[in-house]
């Protein structure tokens, strides 16, 4: 079945009630505004603003409201980011926060932004506070884990990320009564999240968009408190090992890595890096090259 997803200000939900007034059918569900069902698509609004259309005519239908969507940056919402996974050293991070009306003001004096456009400086203040006006959920994946994970046979990367983001996002809604829209940086198609999840239902209640921590405060925030743990965790792990460590995948990250192995052998990897990168089999000739 196709199906597509808008995001819609409650002006325009009233606009699509008036629209498919004869196309209306009864719906108890709680999260749902209304629900209509034509020859072709079923048209499903949530109080979270969010709109689903399902069928054959789905993009169709969604096409014709799609001048109406209207993005707040401020909207209430669940943000999930993580932060990480482009790294050779150190751990991957996940953090679900929910930005809500009364925090709003808290948000909005902070200048909250991508926290790409942020200097780590910059994000040592700002995401202390986030961590303590906002309720959230915070995963971290460190290297042993990661490598024991990433090991297994059906096992990939988007895996990996959509399971932590549903895991995040449970335990915030756990410890939360929200009917708010959860937003996620799309990485994957819909369809991969819910086969990686095993769980198709729980797609439904998210909205994937593209550089949605540019698009939306909750995913920003979320973005930010990410990038904080990552690098304390960082910090703790450059200090481990005496030296401080580069982030990234560089030329300069695999020269590091030789160093640390000269010095401490080969088993210093897994607890450090992310073995299934490319550059492990590089950092591995050149070690062996140097002792051979």
């Amino acid at each position: 079945m196709n199906s597509c997803t808008l995001l819609v200000n409650e002006d325009t939900i009233e606009k699509m009630k008036v629209f498919y007034e004869d196309y209306l059918v009864k719906n108890t569900n709680l999260y749902v505004i209304f629900t209509a069902k034509t020859n072709e698509c079923v048209i499903t609004a949530y109080t979270s603003k969010k709109v689903l259309f399902q069928g054959k005519n789905a993009e169709l239908e969604a096409s014709i409201w799609a001048n109406f969507t209207n993005p707040e940056f401020y909207l209430e919402s669940i943000g999930s980011d993580e932060v990480g996974t482009g790294d050779y050293f150190g751990p991957v991070v996940v953090v679900s926060c929910y930005l809500s009306k009364d925090k709003l003001d808290v948000i909005k004096k902070l200048d909250i932004k991508d926290s790409k456009e942020l200097t780590d400086e910059k994000i040592m203040k700002i995401a202390p506070i986030l961590y303590k006006e906002l309720p959230y959920s915070l995963l971290v994946v460190d290297n042993k884990k990661y490598n024991e994970v990433m090991s297994k046979k059906d096992m990939n990367l988007n895996k990996l990320k959509a399971l932590l983001h549903k895991q995040a996002i449970s335990n915030l809604l756990n410890r939360t009564n929200t009917k708010a829209v959860i937003i996620i940086d799309q990485f994957t198609p819909k369809a991969n999240f819910a086969k990686y999840t095993n769980d198709p239902h729980f797609t439904d209640q998210l909205y994937f968009t593209t550089k949605a921590e540019s698009k939306y405060a909750s995913v920003a925030c979320a973005s930010i408190m990410a990038r904080y743990k990552f690098l304390v965790e960082f910090t703790k792990l450059s200090k481990s090992v005496g030296m401080e460590l580069h982030k990234g995948a560089s030329k300069i990250v695999e020269n590091q890595a030789v160093m640390l192995i000269n010095t401490f052998g080969e088993e210093i990897l897994p607890k450090i890096a992310k073995l299934h990168f490319k550059n492990t089999a590089s950092i591995l000739n050149q070690t062996r090259k140097i002792q051979g």
